[in-house]
């Protein structure tokens, strides 16, 4: 990874709405059918325990994770890094600096689902401790109507 000093992560709301779809359009470029967009990510905020996590580098956004919590329960809404950051180690810093978040928040489980075909992400959730605990047929409808299933990820914290 590149300088740990130039990385930073704030805490965006409905305010980064737009900005979140950007990136996640640019992110997701290609893989889903349907494109969050800004007003989806409004949508989401509204929903109580909703908060985005945004990853910079050098001021530059990188990337963020989108979790709902409740109670001492979270969930891994949808997380993305920019494809030309990928394979730089942002991916698992903002990880692991949300496992330690969550944990202080006394966040005791925190889930997600996964392509079952994602096998980058799929390393990268057992690398910070995810096991797999279930399957969601046909979870995913890709661009040209393929369906993936999606492997249901938890981590205790």
């Amino acid at each position: 990874m590149k300088n740990k000093k130039a990385i930073s992560i704030s805490e965006l709301g409905i305010e980064g709405a737009e900005l979140l779809s950007v990136i996640h359009k640019e992110a997701f470029y290609g893989e889903y059918e349907q494109k969050w967009e800004a007003q989806d990510f409004i949508e989401l905020f509204s929903i109580p325990g909703t908060v985005s996590y945004l990853i910079s580098f050098d001021g530059q956004p990188i990337g963020f994770i989108l979790i709902r919590s409740i109670e001492d329960e979270a969930e891994i809404i949808t997380f993305c890094i920019l494809p030309k950051w990928f394979r730089n180690g942002y991916a698992s810093y903002l990880l692991e600096w949300v496992i330690n978040t969550l944990q202080k928040q006394s966040v005791k489980r925190l889930f997600l689902e996964v392509r079952e075909n994602n096998d980058a992400a799929i390393k990268l959730y057992q690398k910070c401790s995810f096991k797999i605990i279930g399957r969601r047929k046909g979870y995913y409808k890709g661009h040209h109507g393929e369906i993936t299933d999606a492997l249901v990820m938890q981590i205790q914290l």
